[in-house]
């Protein structure tokens, strides 16, 4: 009897109901939607406890942390960067708060830095502040909150609560960290925070330009799920669950149709996007990975930041940048989806061996740090997806078999760039490389978009496209001119 083919994987064949309207402050109704779409228990459990949002939320936050701390020793930790609530000074604020109740520590991270990138030097001196503390209360950045989670976690589990400074970032709802690594970012499991706190009036006073970030960063939305779709379809991503793209669907279109409200900086558009990104943040937490949020367009963003970092450069905000990163990668799937013929594919030449490949990876990051960390973690990232890519033959022979179905849903993932390019324009955000703060230089916006499948172990259009020898300068070129006739790109 001849072989069966394997097929697609079953959790394909049927579509994620869709969800409730759910408001992430309601923990309890979003766990209960999570329970229904998730019968077979493969997602992970929603660890928040306590999510406080309003519009004075931050006189709260002394009785948030009595309930989760362990002993009285409470640990403020912050970077230098000044920040306010209407006329006051946020930081001082919150530190006389805590210490009206509490013996209170404050940790500034990075002082006498321009910035912080969450690299070891960060992370071992935020590990070092709240080790034996009975709660830390990480108040700032994405980055900041990135590290205190890390921290409290190698510390022992010291009890987390998070002040969101900006609505920049999911990164304040998850349970993962995007820390630098051996010069490289990486997204590694870490923990959930036992509280997270969002004053609107903090949001409200923070600079225009992070609240444009976090707009920026939703864009993703709209192009991560089809990568993290397509992984699983060719058996490169077994942990694909329909149910955390699901809950995002309808929440981003309808934050896309109150795009302009961002630009006139209307209380009820910042309260939508605060709880979108928080929203979006929990559906990484219980995929127990990224993906669902982070893809093509995350990957030329990290490029974007390892090239800055490595030459001195300051970088642009994330999510700014991954906004217009998103628009090039919607270009990318447009491109695809419109003019594949599986009948030209050559399978012969789409899985190349280790010896093929090193030279490649090694050549292209060769240039981003002194001392060929970042050389050497690329490529032993790559080389983990590499691997797992040359047995997929069957699978990628499956796909091209039945290419009409798989290419109808992945479109119903994706939008058109010019719906992306639109809205952030509308918000008042940045559209085109050029428009970031700063600017990313062109030649780095090609180098990253073309280089950046290879630089960790997750599979993405990109791959695809290299494999199927559609990804060379005449490729990029193709996508960079879909780009900016939707108006973004360089």
């Amino acid at each position: 009897m001849p072989q069966r083919r394997p097929g697609p994987p079953r959790m394909h064949r049927r579509r994620a109901e869709p969800f409730p309207d759910l408001d992430p402050a309601d923990l309890d109704r979003v766990r209960a939607a999570l329970r229904a779409a998730d019968p077979d228990g493969r997602l992970a459990p929603l660890g928040l406890r306590h999510l406080v949002i309003g519009a004075d939320a931050l006189p709260r936050l002394s009785d948030v942390v009595a309930a989760v701390a362990r002993s009285p020793r409470v640990v403020l930790v912050h970077d230098a960067t000044p920040m306010r609530r209407g006329t006051g000074n946020l930081k001082p604020d919150v530190a006389r708060l805590l210490a009206a109740r509490f013996p209170l520590e404050v940790a500034v991270i990075g002082r006498g830095r321009a910035e912080i990138h969450g690299d070891e030097q960060d992370l071992a001196q935020a590990t070092a502040a709240v080790e034996g503390a009975g709660c830390a209360v990480a108040l700032g950045s994405g980055t900041t909150t990135d590290l205190c989670k890390e921290a409290t976690r190698l510390a022992g589990g010291v009890p987390l609560v998070v002040v969101q400074t900006a609505a920049s970032v999911n990164a304040f709802a998850d349970d993962l960290a995007v820390l630098v690594r051996a010069g490289t970012k990486r997204t590694t499991p870490s923990r959930w925070a036992d509280a997270l706190l969002i004053d609107l009036q903090v949001l409200a006073d923070a600079p225009p330009a992070m609240t444009l970030a976090g707009f920026g960063d939703l864009m993703a939305v709209w192009t991560a799920p089809a990568d993290w779709s397509l992984a699983s379809r060719l058996g490169m991503d077994d942990a694909y669950h329909p149910a955390p793209v699901a809950m995002l669907v309808e929440p981003a279109r309808a934050m896309l149709a109150v795009a302009p409200g961002l630009a006139a900086r209307q209380p009820e558009a910042l309260d939508r996007l605060a709880r979108l990104l928080t929203l979006s943040g929990v559906a990484m937490g219980v995929a127990r990975t990224t993906a669902p949020l982070s893809g093509t367009e995350h990957l030329i963003s990290h490029l974007i930041d390892m090239a800055a970092i490595g030459a001195g450069r300051p970088t642009a905000l994330h999510g700014a940048q991954v906004g217009v990163c998103a628009v090039v990668a919607a270009a990318a799937w447009q491109v695809f989806l419109d003019e594949f013929d599986p009948a030209q594919a050559d399978l012969e030449r789409a899985f190349p061996d280790e010896a093929a490949m090193e030279p490649v990876v090694r050549g292209v990051f060769a240039s981003t740090d002194a001392d060929g960390r970042a050389e050497d973690e690329c490529w032993n990232d790559f080389r983990r997806k590499l691997r797992r890519w040359q047995a997929a033959r069957p699978s990628l022979e499956v796909f091209l078999s039945a290419w009409p179905r798989h290419r109808d849903a992945l479109a119903a993932m994706t939008l058109p760039p010019e719906r992306l390019a639109d809205a952030l324009r509308s918000a008042g955000a940045p559209v085109r490389f050029s428009e970031l703060a700063p600017p990313v230089p062109a030649e780095v916006a090609r180098w990253a978009l073309g280089c950046g499948h290879l630089m960790r172990n997750r599979f993405t259009l990109l791959d695809l496209l290299d494999a199927l020898g559609r990804w060379d300068e005449r490729g990029v070129a193709r996508v960079l001119d879909r780009a900016r006739a939707a108006g973004g790109g360089l």
